[in-house]
């Protein structure tokens, strides 16, 4: 067997690509030396405050509505126990292996940025659960987007600490997540003080799935400008509209990029022996899905790349809450232009900064504390009014903190600080994820229109739907139709989900940003891009067949041997669903792309 190739894991330089990547397996996870530190030195803040019996919220309190509610230090480890079984409630199918191994890994990376106060020992039992490929079953749907993924990251946590279900790394079946530890050699977390929060506050399934996404929507466009290399080439159109002055005065970095990438596959210095044959005479210009896919493709490209680098962002930072920090971060920060004082000196400071009491407040004071002195109710109730005006005052001024849980705020220990935020919020990623289906839809939108020009005699002045014997075969027809099919369901997919929100948690949590179903209806979106990229691609390699014994280019004869690798020639009707698979998974895998980069030369 083969030694294992290793990400080293530092919090800060993960890239999309490389979580990708670890989707496929074959790479083992070690921290590096100052993600270390940084775990340890996060933990000894939680450790601190433990010891102190200071109550801070995710350590001594309850959650969400409930974080007003003490709990007891015997109570502690359970606390945490509790919080990952109840939210492990989410349901429809579970994540596939691939797609938890990102999900483990991106967590694993949020933790070791040290911001989440978990112990370097239990970071530790995730990554040889990652390494042994012994992967909770976490189901997809349950996910608001904020607080963060709690749900899914909840079955992460469960199956980590021995319950729920686990994916079996030697048969990929689900099965007991104690049996499959064991089996393995590998002993359940043991969740101690905010450990069970610190592994399910974050945008790690947004994040995971997002990046996967973004990869094959980097792919499918590449592959998107070869199907329309082929189809104009076998359509006898003209590359005139992709001379690079047109695209300079307009300078998108997108279409240059596709612009350059179909004027070189087709070569029109050294034309093709198809192109030869007719040299475009008694024509004056091609249709829009033909001569507008630099402009078209192009947004699409440069959709990717900021999405790419939105994501990059997200990837690398620290979603967490309450967000750990060390007494050595805060003294580099920047001063936060408020302050929360703490202990005796912060009594005396909020007590300074209060407005003395009127006449009537000070004359209250030196009333009997029983109140036997009332008699008359309504003066009472003027009473109580100014006294609750003067408690007011006190805690509207800037350090109001002091009289209110520092589990909402902010706990300073000899170590550090704790602060609740609101980093978990999946906006970001959703937002962007939404463009990004909105982006990568339109490559399918416009293929399906030149698929539509492939089969339509009218328009081809080729046999109708790629075929002979019209009417005893159908040909291409209802590979058409399923390219239809899937551009109109992309129509409703890319709705964005970011533009809704529900209230959660008793309002506690009253804005979310829905990005759990933004990525998954993403994912399904580059789904049906590829799948109509390759319908093309089938149906260019179909027409090219009558045009034999004419030569395209060397590039696209490179892609033309590819599918033809796996799929023959339509000489009459059979089953086409295989070959539509076959090539899609030539589009997906990067198989197209490989064929043809050797000829695109980089500008």
């Amino acid at each position: 067997m083969s030694e294992k190739a290793v990400l080293l894991i530092d919090g800060y330089t993960l890239t999309t690509q490389e979580l990708y990547n670890l989707s496929f397996g074959g790479v083992e996870l070690q921290l590096s030396a100052d993600a270390i530190e940084r775990v340890k030195k996060g933990r000894e803040v939680v450790d601190k405050i433990v010891e102190s019996g200071e109550v801070v919220y995710g350590i001594n309190t309850g959650f969400g509505l409930f974080s007003n509610v003490t709990v007891r230090p015997d109570q502690l480890e359970e606390l945490q126990v509790n919080l990952i079984r109840s939210h492990s409630s989410g349901v429809g199918e579970p994540l596939n292996m691939a797609r938890t191994r990102m999900l483990l890994a991106l967590r694993i990376k949020v933790l070791a940025k040290g911001h989440s106060g978990i112990s370097l020992l239990n970071i530790e039992k995730m990554i040889k659960a990652f390494n042994a490929s012994c992967l909770s079953c976490v189901p997809q749907k349950g996910t608001v987007g904020a607080s963060g993924d709690l749900a899914p990251l909840s079955h992460l946590a469960l199956g980590l600490i021995g319950e729920g279900k686990m994916w079996n790394p030697k048969t990929e079946e689900l099965g007991d997540a104690a049996d499959i530890l064991k089996e393995n050699g590998l002993s359940p977390i043991v969740l101690t003080a905010k450990e069970g929060l610190a592994m399910i506050n974050g945008t790690q399934l947004i994040a995971s799935l997002g990046a996967e996404s973004i990869e094959r929507s980097s792919n499918v466009a590449k592959c998107a400008d070869v199907a329309c290399a082929l189809t104009l080439e076998v359509l006898c159109g003209t590359v005139r509209a992709y001379h690079p002055l047109i695209h300079k005065v307009r300078p998108h970095v997108g279409q240059q990029i596709v612009a350059h990438r179909i004027r070189t596959l087709l070569q029109p210095s050294n034309p093709s022996e198809l192109f030869n044959s007719h040299r475009y005479i008694g024509k004056v210009q091609d249709a829009y899905s033909l001569r507008c896919a630099p402009q078209v493709h192009g947004i699409a490209n440069d959709t990717v790349e900021f999405v790419r680098g939105l994501m990059t962002t997200e990837l690398n930072s620290a979603t967490d809450n309450p967000m750990v920090f060390t007494a050595e971060q805060v003294k580099n920060e920047v001063p936060f232009g408020f302050d929360l004082p703490i202990g005796d000196e912060g009594k005396e400071a909020a007590a300074g900064r209060a407005s003395p009491p009127s006449v009537d407040q000070a004359s209250s004071l030196d009333k009997p504390a029983d109140a036997s002195d009332v008699t008359d109710l309504e003066a009472a109730k003027k009473e109580i009014a100014s006294l609750r005006q003067t408690v007011y005052q006190q805690t509207a001024k800037k350090n109001w903190g002091f009289f209110k849980k520092n589990s909402d705020l902010q706990l300073e220990t000899g170590h550090g600080v704790i602060m609740s935020g609101g980093n978990f919020h999946g906006e970001y990623p959703a937002k962007a994820l939404d463009y990004l289906a909105i982006g990568v839809h339109e490559l399918a939108a416009i293929s399906e229109r030149r698929i539509e020009r492939l089969v339509n005699p009218s328009l081809s002045a080729l046999p109708a739907f790629l075929v002979q014997d019209g009417g005893f075969n159908s040909g291409f027809m209802i590979a058409h139709c399923t390219a239809a099919a899937l551009v109109s369901e992309n129509k409703v997919l890319t709705h964005p989900s970011s533009v809704d929100s529900i209230s959660t948690s008793a309002a506690k949590e009253d804005h979310v940003s829905m990005g759990g179903f933004a990525t998954r209806k993403c994912l399904e979106v580059v789904d049906h891009v590829e799948t109509v990229v390759a319908i093309e691609l089938l149906a260019a390699c179909q027409a090219l067949e009558f045009h034999r014994p004419l030569k395209t280019t060397a590039g696209l004869e490179k892609v033309y041997e590819l599918v033809r690798s796996e799929v023959k020639p339509w000489d009459k009707d059979r089953m086409m669903s295989p070959d539509i698979e076959a090539v899609k998974r030539m589009v997906k895998d990067g198989r197209i792309w490989a064929a043809v980069e050797s000829f695109v030369d980089v500008e």
